[in-house]
């Protein structure tokens, strides 16, 4: 990722194109709720698979766990030294905790699994509410704040990684289609308020130490820790199995530069 300058937009203009997505998601949540979401959750009943236990699936599905892209961009962010995309991703995912907890709380919409369990005769015990989706609303905000300091062929990547992890927590009963549509309106929305948080007011320069990047190893170290505490050594073995060869190859890809310089400077010296 390379650091570009936000464009400071006038203080009355709404960039229309985030506005209609926003709009279109929303309605097509209300129509989902009234139209989709039984018949989509009655054909995954009637054709159980087990193809959502496939190990890279369920370690790719865990990219809509909000601290596992708050850990990748902390990486990036000790690996490089460049913060801002990184803070305003991370200024994105703290928007919308608020907003999609409040909206679980009203609506309390049990999970297709847990309508599913209740019906096989299963205890009638609610894991967390369904809507809207969490998990998608956090790949959505991050996909939206990171796009303007991206190429756009990785823009358009982000989002259709993001719409392919909101389709899979439909696969695995997880959320119904209108929780996933509303959970990317309420990503891009949250994603966009971060930006122009940060285009009116710039965030403060590290100055010659540079703390953003401190605090981000403390953060690259304590967020595995903190998992493997809550989460089981099993899991911690899962992650850092995949997420942790990630990370390596970005210090590697954000390294690799220097070290080459160098390399060359060296040789020159040598000859």
């Amino acid at each position: 990722m390379t650091e570009q300058k936000i464009d400071r937009p006038s203080p009355h203009r709404i960039d229309s194109g985030i506005w209609i997505t926003i709009i279109t998601l929303s309605l097509a949540a209300l129509l989902s709720y009234f139209v989709l979401d039984e018949r989509v959750f009655s054909w995954l009943c009637q054709h159980p698979d087990n193809w959502y236990k496939n190990y890279w699936l369920q370690a790719f599905i865990l990219l809509g766990k909000a601290w596992v892209p708050i850990w990748l961009l902390l990486s990036w962010v000790w690996a490089t030294g460049k913060q801002r995309p990184a803070l305003v991703a991370i200024l994105a995912l703290l928007l919308l905790l608020p907003t999609v907890l409040s909206v679980k709380g009203l609506v309390h919409r049990p999970r297709p699994e847990d309508v599913e369990d209740v019906a096989k005769g299963g205890n009638e015990l609610i894991r967390s509410w369904s809507f809207p989706s969490g998990d998608t609303a956090a790949v959505f905000a991050v996909a939206t704040a990171l796009a303007p300091f991206v190429r756009r062929r990785w823009a358009i990547t982000f989002f259709i990684l993001s719409s392919i992890i909101g389709l899979l927590r439909v696969g695995v009963l997880a959320h119904y289609p209108s929780d996933v549509c509303a959970g990317a309106a309420i990503g891009i929305f949250s994603g966009w308020l971060a930006l122009q948080i940060i285009s009116r007011w710039p965030l403060p320069e590290s100055g010659r130490f540079n703390w953003y990047r401190v605090i981000a190893a403390a953060g690259v170290i304590l967020i595995p820790v903190l998992f493997g505490l809550i989460e089981g050594i099993d899991d911690l073995l899962t992650f850092l199995k995949t997420y942790g060869v990630l990370v390596v190859g970005i210090y590697i890809v954000a390294k690799g530069g220097t070290w080459l310089k160098r390399f060359r400077r060296r040789d020159a010296r040598n000859h």
